[in-house]
């Protein structure tokens, strides 16, 4: 081999380590105390002191080095939030619950790829293995006990819910959404299930045993779990709901739920659950398990592991996961090659933690050089006119409407869908590719984001007869989610009735589809026979795709 090149490319290599290095340093404290006082201060900016607000903290290299909170943690009696101030965790909660089911799998006393009935028997057999793994990653298509509740007219916020009373909702659950490891879709049930796997291993509640095992030895003296709604948590804020200008109202929530959200913490405790994870002081098996993303049954990647998200921002590794429980609205983040972690802790429903923990990041990782933009093209508003329809999701049924707003298409309500050079679109982070029929005309469209895949279908505006409407009406009900509601037809308006004072229009969309209200994000829709009678109603939302109703009564 040539001597020159040979020294040429050992100095090439030591180039690129040592660049990769400068590029991966820990953050000088000075530039980090400045560029999240600027953030924070932009944050804080955006409301009345009075109104609710965050705590931040931040930490480089296992250490605090910048703690600081605005807004009020107790509207009623003025008193501010300090970064000592208790808030709910909302869902980064989960990876708590993960790692105590990984610490159990650590010690042989369970596998992350048992079967979940082998724990909790009294779960039906869905035909296809569930999995341990498949709750911690939303892969098992486990309906959501919260949209399955909603059904019965009384949801989160309308009662008090205990751990009893959400796992009697999953365990009734006849059916999946899809085959468990085809699809990712998020669901708090899953981690009530692991919670429950843990209680039963262990012998201990999820409190106890996280208690033993997480918060004394690393010294969170301010973190428990949210098991007894009623039980008082001196230095807790309040939690509200309202615009950032007000008027603001209280939001608590009323649940003695646990293992997909309920931690009660501050902004400090989760910095030192972060710095043992940056040093694997409780083993390098413990976070590598807890960071090993989800692989779906054809292959596919998803960035979701075991309760937290793992990405890339800006070429820095990050590991985070975002929760909201009420009016509490939380971000955790840990950016393992950078040494830097991020905890922000709001409790107002309009605050937006995960702003805030992004200004923070690019005040102290950037300036970024802006972004390659797109390969867009121009298309006239007469080229675009094909392209506005009504499209029905083949998942899930739920409809969406492409439209023309100010010369630009758009899915409603949602992002632009900016024409690419290739005869694609970009609607958000997905790409979008229609489908064409022989009139030129769209008929189907696909978004892939990468993980996920949706198809959409052109579908026609449904005018529904008196008469159709007429075979909607009747009393429905399901044992799976031990709710019922009446369908009632007046005056050709068909309506959604529920006692005690429900009462929503149902507005027809394509053939035997109603969605429920506006904004309620249900859908309603019917399967017939091959005479055309209804056989049976289902109602499907965002975490529960399809949740069947019989008629009272029916023949």
């Amino acid at each position: 081999m040539n001597t020159r090149i040979k020294i040429g490319g050992y100095v090439f290599l030591m180039i690129a380590l040592a660049s990769s290095a400068l590029f991966a340093q820990v953050p000088d404290q000075a530039k980090v105390v400045a560029g999240a006082d600027r953030a924070v201060e932009k944050a804080a900016k955006l409301s009345p002191a009075s109104a609710p607000g965050c705590a931040v903290g931040i930490s480089l290299s296992g250490r605090p080095v910048y703690e600081k909170a605005f807004g009020m943690a107790e509207i009623e009696h003025a008193i501010p939030n300090t970064p000592q101030t208790i808030f709910e965790s909302g869902s980064v909660a989960k990876q708590f619950t993960a790692a105590a089911i990984i610490l159990l799998s650590l010690e042989g006393k369970l596998g992350l790829d048992d079967a979940v009935k082998k724990y909790i028997p009294e779960l039906p057999d869905y035909g296809a293995p569930l999995t341990i793994r498949h709750l911690l990653n939303h892969t098992g298509g486990v309906r959501d006990w919260g949209a399955v509740l909603e059904l019965t007219g009384f949801g989160r916020g309308d009662r008090v819910i205990s751990q009893a009373l959400a796992m009697d909702v999953i365990t009734h659950q006849k059916g999946l959404d899809f085959t468990p490891g085809a699809e990712y879709s998020y669901s708090n049930s899953g981690y009530t299930l692991a919670s429950t796997i843990v209680e039963r291993v262990s012998k201990q509640s999820l409190p106890a045993f996280t208690e033993e095992r997480f918060f004394k030895p690393l010294g969170m003296t301010h973190t428990s779990w949210r098991d007894d709604y009623q039980r008082l948590i001196p230095g807790r804020a309040q939690a509200y709901t309202g615009s950032l200008s007000g008027p603001w109202r209280l939001l608590m929530p009323f649940m003695n739920v646990y293992g997909n959200g309920g931690m009660l913490t501050t902004v400090g405790d989760w910095l030192k659950w972060n710095a043992m994870l940056d040093s694997r002081s409780m083993g390098a098996p413990l976070v590598d398990a807890l960071e090993t993303t989800g692989v779906l049954n054809d292959g596919r990647k998803i960035t979701y592991a075991l309760g937290v998200v793992v990405t890339k921002d800006h070429g820095h590794r990050k590991v985070a996961h975002g929760g909201s429980t009420a009016g509490y609205q939380t971000f955790l983040s840990r950016y393992p090659d950078l040494k830097l972690s991020i905890a922000v802790m709001c409790n107002g429903s309009s605050r937006n933690p995960a702003n805030i923990e992004r200004e923070i990041f690019n005040e102290i990782a950037g300036p970024f050089p802006a972004p390659t933009p797109p390969d867009t093209i121009e298309l006239k508003s007469e080229e675009l006119q094909k392209y506005v329809a009504l499209w029905r999701n083949e998942k899930t049924h739920m409809p969406e409407r492409t439209v023309i707003e100010s010369g630009t298409l758009r899915l409603a309500g949602q992002f632009p869908l900016r024409p690419l050079r290739d005869g694609s679109f970009l609607g958000g982070s997905s790409r979008i590719r229609f489908q064409m029929g022989t009139d030129g005309k769209p008929v189907s469209f696909e978004t892939d984001s990468g993980e996920t895949v949706n198809r959409y279908v052109a579908e026609t505006q449904w005018m529904a007869t008196p008469d159709e409407l007429k075979s909607f009406a009747g009393v429905w009900h399901s044992d799976e989610a031990d709710a019922s509601f009446t369908i009632a037809v007046e005056n050709g308006q068909a309506f959604f009735v529920q006692r005690p004072n429900t009462r929503q229009p149902l507005r027809p969309q394509y053939k035997d589809h109603f969605s429920i209200g506006i904004g309620s994000g249900q859908i309603i829709w019917a399967t017939r026979d091959s005479g055309g009678r209804i056989t049976k109603l289902h109602v499907g939302a965002g975490r529960m795709r399809d949740m069947p109703f019989e008629q009272v009564g029916g023949k």
